[in-house]
């Protein structure tokens, strides 16, 4: 009986999840530096800062959503349970 080389569902879960997650955070971190590199630059402190936070946020967890809806899961092949063959 030959063993499968992919890792665990669990991995895969734990991966995809924490990949998710890096993601929301490296969008949090570009748009909020982005309005704060604009406010230096235009003089509009704190304005754009908190646009660009509010915008980071907004649009990290709208990523968020499609990536972790359900219509995500079921696009994930069907041979994605560890069950042996």
């Amino acid at each position: 009986m030959q063993r499968s080389r992919r890792p665990p569902r669990i991995s895969r879960d734990l991966y995809r999840l924490a990949s998710v997650g890096t993601q929301f955070a490296a969008t949090l971190a570009v748009f909020s530096g982005l309005g704060w590199w604009l406010d230096a630059r235009l003089g509009s402190k704190p304005w754009l800062l908190l646009l660009g936070v509010f915008s980071g946020f907004g649009l990290g967890l709208y990523s968020m959503v499609l990536k972790l809806s359900p219509k995500e899961r079921a696009r994930r092949t069907p041979g994605d349970d560890d069950t042996p063959a």
